[in-house]
């Protein structure tokens, strides 16, 4: 059983009535059925006692199990499961008071027998009927407005496109009419869900379209379904079909309906790249998330970032019991913390401005929060600028992790997670090395503490823990292909490209941080010492063909209408990104979509006055030097250019 903690609403208490009154009625009809009319002349007082007896239980037992959760107007199969169980538990209790009371109290088994039916029926047909009623009147009020319309398709039969029709059905407001459906199951063809039929398989559009244009319903939207995204074996050829006949292409929103307000609307949203190249994005388990971040002070660097501002949403869903974002940029900041405030307003946020290379004012921040978590996302990522700023890039993505570090170390946090990325493998960018250098720090500190905790208690549970996460590009993050590929498409084009052979890994970037925030709490929660999670990114996909799929999306041909140009490998690129080298063979985790890296031989004192020794080149403004100590951080960094 579980009570139910919502109020006793005037709404809510009605049905309480309701439903007791209905407890009465179910015991007297039973005792008709069974006695005849004699049963209110001879049993009245048997039924009194009865009912004395079991109304309590009964409005006991229908709180616990839910009944008042729930709404009338969208009663399901869910509510109807909470009926039978209250009135089994009901029916249980009857047996059990009459074989408790030793024949004191008397009831017939005929009487339980139908009372569980009949009780079934009093509580559960009229909340049926209600929905019917109101379903009806919605339908009533709606059909004006729905005979002026847009007639809209559907891709997908399953359960998400029946959501979408009943929603459509009872909501007049949509102004949205399903006309059809397009199936990729042969058997749902000529069948009907809600009385809208399934016209056929999707490669038949342009055949249904025009049928349907015969029949004055032309179709002027088409909705997908997640079925159709993730079963459709040529969705990109469904867009671009559904875009030349002059519909528009829209998918629905995750969750499908809307919940707290119970409106039962469903939300579209225009289809683009990311849900292609991101359709085969995992179902994740997030309880060992929550786990991790629930009564957690919990402080990101760079939370105004692509990646640290969807750390920062996931966390503050999370039930963290405070938030603190470190940005350096004024503007970033005062986004992030306004989204959070006014979409979690039941979070503490707060915001810093800091950069991390500010060792004593990134120390004194922490100081002052004394973080239980710190997730370090700062970072210069642009490859080809971060080249031709040497400094710029050691200050921030080495010398400003090692910052962050070491207060996190100093001022007790139980981990530091630092977003690492497949450049730092075999880098021959500055950006990479940073990262890498970067890396190894973490792997240090992780060592030492790990020596420390053994030493100290046999398991380091006191000290901190210090990893790194490394995946590829994140769909749609600032500075990456897709954003830039759809401003050259407004522009009329042409798309640049640097080389047709360019393959980079791909991942939505929702997935991305929930996939980071699960590797840090197995990392804290597993006895083997991990400092280096890799996330499965599945595999490498040519920008060349992200670049066409963009054109034909957007209803146009590649080289025809819209013109690729091929303008080079900028300084510091390879063609193609790894996840790892051979020096860190990788082993599965036991969660999926998360491998780890073996701990690679580094002897933390040398490595730790190589970094005292970056540090001291930066004062210096010399280049040369500082690359110099930067390939003596990291022996496997090849800073020629490509050809």
């Amino acid at each position: 059983m579980r009570f139910a903690p919502s109020p006793l609403t005037p709404k809510r208490l009605a049905a309480f009535t309701h439903d007791l009154v209905m407890t009465v009625a179910s015991i007297v009809i039973g005792y008709y059925i069974r006695f005849g009319p004699d049963a209110f002349t001879y049993r009245a007082d048997e039924i009194g006692i009865l009912l004395a007896a079991v109304l309590p239980f009964a409005a006991i037992a229908y709180w616990a199990f839910g009944l008042y959760a729930g709404i009338w107007r969208f009663a399901s199969i869910p509510d109807l499961v909470n009926i039978v169980k209250a009135v089994t538990s009901v029916t249980v209790f009857l047996v059990v008071l009459d074989f408790a009371s030793r024949g004191a109290i008397v009831v017939p088994r005929t009487i339980v027998f139908t009372d569980w039916f009949i009780l079934t029926a009093l509580l559960g047909g009229p909340r049926m009927l209600y929905r019917v009623y109101r379903d009806q009147r919605l339908l009533k009020r709606g059909y004006r407005s729905r005979r002026a319309a847009i007639p809209v398709l559907i891709a997908g039969s399953g359960n998400e496109a029946e959501i979408i029709i009943r929603s459509l059905e009872t909501n007049g407001s949509e102004l949205l009419k399903p006309v059809g459906m397009l199936s990729t199951k042969q058997a749902h063809i000529g069948h009907r869900i809600r009385n809208v039929p399934v016209l056929g398989h999707s490669s038949d559009i342009e055949r249904i379209v025009q049928r349907l244009a015969q029949r004055g319903q032309l179709p002027r939207r088409l909705i997908l379904t997640n079925e159709a995204l993730t079963k459709e074996r040529d969705i990109e050829t469904l867009i671009v079909q559904a875009r030349k006949l002059g519909l528009s292409v829209e998918r629905i929103l995750r969750p499908a309906m809307d919940g707290p307000d119970g409106d039962g609307r469903i939300k579209l949203t225009p289809i683009n790249i990311e849900d292609l190249l991101g359709r085969t994005t995992r179902e994740l388990d997030y309880t060992i998330i929550r786990k991790l971040i629930d009564g957690q002070r919990v402080l990101v660097t760079g939370g105004g970032g692509t990646v640290g501002s969807e750390l920062c949403r996931q966390i503050a869903g999370m039930s963290c019991r405070r938030l603190l974002i470190v940005e350096h940029s004024e503007f970033a900041l005062y986004g992030i913390t306004k989204d959070l405030q006014r979409d979690f307003p039941g979070v503490p946020v707060e915001g810093r401005l800091c950069d991390v290379r500010d060792r004593r004012k990134i120390s004194q921040v922490i100081e002052q929060f004394k973080p239980d978590l710190v997730f370090h996302a700062a970072a210069l990522k642009h490859v080809p600028i971060v080249e031709r700023h040497i400094a710029e890039g050691i200050l921030t993505n080495t010398i400003g992790t090692v910052n962050v570090a070491d207060a996190a170390r100093k001022f007790g946090a139980k981990a530091m997670v630092m977003i690492s990325t497949d450049k730092a493998v075999q880098p021959i960018s500055v950006m990479g090395a940073t990262k890498r250098a970067a890396e190894s720090y973490c792997e240090v500190l992780d060592a030492l503490g790990h020596a420390a905790g053994n030493r100290a208690n046999g398991n380091g549970s006191h000290e901190t823990r210090f990893m790194s996460v490394r995946f590829g590009n994140v769909l749609g993050s600032s500075g990456s292909v897709v954003p830039l590929f759809q401003e050259q498409l407004e522009q009329g084009g042409p798309i640049t490209v640097t080389h047709p052979d360019m393959k980079r890994y791909f991942m939505t970037i929702k997935e991305a941080v929930s996939l980071v925030l699960m590797a840090s709490a197995l990392g804290l929660s597993t006895r083997s010492r991990i400092s280096i999670f890799v996330l499965d990114m599945g595999e490498p996909v040519r920008i060349v063909d992200i670049a066409e799929q963009m054109i034909r999306l957007a209803g146009f041909e590649p080289g025809r209408d819209i013109a690729i140009e091929f303008t080079g490998v900028r300084e510091g690129e390879k063609l193609h990104e790894e996840l790892f080298d051979q020096s860190e063979p990788l082993h599965t985790t036991e969660l999926e979509g998360i491998l780890s890296a073996e701990p690679r031989s580094i002897v933390p004192e040398a490595y730790i006055e190589e970094i005292k020794r970056l540090q001291a080149t930066t004062r210096e403004s010399d280049d040369a030097a500082m690359l110099s100590r930067l390939v003596a951080l990291v022996p496997e960094y090849s800073p020629q250019r490509p050809n």
